[in-house]
């Protein structure tokens, strides 16, 4: 079952909750794991550091399913998408601030977050939604 209406999810993905990112390890067993996301112009954006497991898997593999979940409202949207890892600061910058944004994280000024990616090696993971919201897998939106 598809998305029905659209400005629900719009008005659901701008609030404050996580996207589980699932991606294939080597051996083929899943990987989920819990992210803030920002949701721009058809993408949503998440921040990672190279440290991480799901940074490894999509470099590897960009194949990702994403489910965004309202547990207390009984709404949830499930995406199949493709993952881009972004090395480039600059580029990403806007869009960790704007994550951190939507999460409530506002004390940062640019050159400190600049600096918090720099030092934490992070990336900035790019998920495009193989297919419209129309067609997402979804419940309550």
């Amino acid at each position: 079952m598809g998305v029905a209406d659209l400005d629900a999810l719009e008005r659901f993905l701008a609030e404050p909750r996580n996207a589980i990112l699932i991606g294939l390890r080597r051996d083929g067993r899943p990987h989920a794991t819990p992210n803030w996301f920002l949701w721009q112009d058809g993408r949503f954006y998440v921040s990672t550091t190279k440290q991480r497991a799901k940074y490894r898997i999509f470099t590897e593999d960009p194949r990702v399913q994403v489910v965004i979940d309202d547990a207390t409202g009984f709404r949830y949207v499930v995406i199949d998408a493709s993952v881009e890892v972004l090395e480039d600061i600059d580029v990403g910058l806007d869009h960790f601030a704007g994550l951190r944004a939507k999460h409530g994280r506002h004390e940062s000024t640019r050159d400190e977050l600049r600096a918090e990616m720099e030092r934490d090696e992070r990336v900035t993971l790019v998920i495009t939604p193989a297919a419209a919201p129309a067609a997402w897998l979804s419940l309550g939106l």
